[in-house]
């Protein structure tokens, strides 16, 4: 592929329409070439992808739509859980589309939809972050897993508290109250949605605590249960639990008591998290010995 073609469609995400790379200064011709000599690939008609664009994003664009929602949020790096079905945003005008699978559901836009609003140096598969954020907190049903998202984006520096205190216009009542509870320490949606539940308990809960000689940790109830959140990506290798082991141990010799919860814990069983922090909490603080 020639150089700057190539360039441009990865500053794109592998994924772009003709049009769009046109206006960027590429003739039809030399498209038509990279297309020919297989290094892209037609994908619905108007879009071209390279073997580097997002598999969901080059569904979403079959079904001539763009990433919206929760699709959207991940691909830009912001919380969402992983069992969400593709997202699809399409204009309201939009009709024939394609059929699509149980996991996929369409979420319809007004005007002339995400990727014509969009400029040619931007990527056009997505709707903009703010736009995908709205989208998620109007279409998800848990009020947790929406602060969860927020606190992600906040975290990222993606979107601003201001912002968020300003998107009450056009949005539900009750995505307008959960906006007080949104907190930018969060690392992961794990700890936002372990401390909303303990929260909820009238525990007291502090964020991403550093203890001298262990090192940060995700969360601190009642100033001695460490609870720690392990995601699915950080913690299985063998040199990831051997630091979590060593820091276990330094929490047990400086007064703390620690439990860790999965990420399948958190997400399908948050009261039996809950019932075990309370166990854990009902059997007192451990006493260091002189």
């Amino acid at each position: 592929m020639a150089r700057a073609l190539a360039d441009d469609m990865q500053q794109l995400g592998g994924l772009a329409r003709r049009r769009q790379l046109q206006q960027l200064g590429h003739s039809a011709r030399s498209i038509r070439a990279e297309i020919e000599s297989r290094a892209l690939r037609v994908v619905a008609r108007s879009w071209v992808a390279t073997a580097a664009a997002r598999a969901d994003a080059v569904r979403a664009v079959e079904l001539r739509g763009t990433l919206g929602g929760a699709s959207a949020l991940a691909s830009y790096g912001v919380w969402v859980p992983h069992e969400v079905p593709l997202c699809v945003a399409t204009p309201h005008s939009a009709s024939r589309l394609p059929p699509m699978r149980d996991t996929e559901w369409r979420l319809r836009i007004p005007g002339a939809g995400p990727a014509k609003t969009l400029g040619p140096r931007s990527p056009q598969w997505r709707v903009s972050l703010v736009d995908a954020l709205l989208q998620h907190a109007r279409c998800c049903l848990s009020d947790d897993q929406i602060v969860a998202s927020f606190d992600s984006a906040l975290h990222s520096g993606a979107v601003s508290r201001q912002w968020l205190l300003t998107i009450g216009p056009g949005m539900p009542r009750r995505v307008r109250r959960l906006v007080r509870h949104v907190d930018a320490r969060a690392e992961s949606g794990l700890e936002s949605l372990l401390r909303l539940a303990f929260e909820r308990e009238g525990w007291s809960v502090e964020l991403q605590v550093r203890i001298d000689g262990v090192g940060r940790v995700d969360l601190v109830i009642n100033g001695w249960l460490v609870i720690e959140a392990d995601g699915k990506a950080w913690h299985d290798d063998p040199r990831s639990a051997q630091r979590d082991r060593l820091r276990n141990s330094a929490l047990v010799l400086r007064g703390f008591r620690w439990h860790r919860f999965g990420y399948e814990q958190v997400m399908f069983d948050l009261d039996g998290c809950v019932a075990v922090v309370r166990a854990l909490l009902a059997s007192g603080r451990p006493q260091l010995s002189a």
